[in-house]
This record gives C-alpha cells, sequence and structure tokens, in this order.
C-alpha cells in the first residue's frame, strides 16, 4: 500500500506562504538573542552578542559597546562556552 505523495487535484503553480514561513523562522532564530557569536568583514574577526532578529535573514550584533552590525544568518558562528 504505497502512497502517492503527488496531489494530482492540486492547483499549479502552488505558492507557499512566506509570511508564515519568515515568522518562523524569526521565531526561532529570537532564541538565539543572547548569544556570543563571531563574524568575519572584509578579512577581520569580529565578536559580539546577538541583540535581535530585525528580519529572517539577519542578527543584529552588538560588538563591544558599539552599534548593531546587521549581519547575515550564514555568517554567524555561534562562541561556544566550555568551562
Amino acid at each position: 500500500m504505497n502512497a502517492n505523495p503527488l496531489n494530482y487535484d492540486a492547483k499549479y503553480p502552488q505558492v507557499a506562504d512566506t509570511h508564515t514561513n519568515d515568522k518562523a523562522k524569526i521565531i526561532n532564530m529570537e532564541k538565539n538573542i543572547g548569544k556570543e557569536v563571531m563574524f568575519q568583514l572584509q578579512g577581520q574577526q569580529f565578536y559580539g552578542k546577538i541583540s535581535s532578529v530585525p528580519n529572517s535573514e539577519h542578527y543584529a550584533v552588538v560588538v563591544g559597546d558599539n552599534w548593531d552590525w546587521y549581519i547575515r544568518e550564514e555568517a554567524i558562528h555561534f562562541v561556544e562556552n566550555i568551562y
């Protein structure tokens, strides 16, 4: 009894609700607020803490006492605290 995963009655093209997906992604990303991270820009390495999630593609990272840097999610590397 193999079920056919294709829905032949579906209307095409099918469109995903990107707002729902973005909201879910932001909720998951917000779980990382306060975590220490590192990232590289133009060959320099920076350390900071995630302060907020402005959208589903970027983290806002505070470096030292400076302003928030908007860093793409894929450029973020989480720093593990090993005690």
